[in-house]
């Protein structure tokens, strides 16, 4: 098919759209990722494109690699995602924050005051933090 193809089409873009549909059909049959590099490897030496259009090209490879490799998830799934890594970087800098307050408090220097402005943590939470139990 891909000789077929690249006999047919002459133009670059055509020669893309053909060469990606190919790619396609590789995912959608099943085969395994050995066959498909294999068979990927035949069809670029068959299809090949104007170097202006190789980046192009290779972006949507990798967008088929990534929808084939990701199961489906609706609109929902996805909202809930991303609000999960949201609220996990957040956890993720208020644990930094403790941290940062934590070595302060350890070395003795600085007031709770001064620690809160330099981690922007709320005085409260330095004060409990300088009276956490010592592990």
């Amino acid at each position: 098919m891909a000789q077929v193809k690249a006999k047919r089409v002459k133009d670059g873009a055509s020669r893309k759209d053909a060469k990606v549909a190919l790619i396609r059909l590789l995912y959608e049959r099943g085969y395994r990722r050995k066959q498909i590099i294999q068979l990927f490897n035949i069809i670029d030496w068959m299809l090949q494109l104007p170097k202006g259009l190789e980046r192009e090209f290779l972006q949507v490879v990798y967008a088929i690699e990534e929808e084939k490799q990701m199961p489906y998830i609706n609109t929902a799934e996805r909202l809930g995602l991303e609000q999960g890594r949201q609220e996990g970087l957040e956890q993720g800098r208020l644990e930094t924050k403790r941290a940062t307050a934590r070595n302060l408090i350890k070395l003795g220097v600085l007031s709770d005051a001064q620690i809160a402005e330099a981690t922007h943590l709320d005085m409260a939470e330095v004060a409990a933090l300088r009276h956490e139990p010592k592990h």
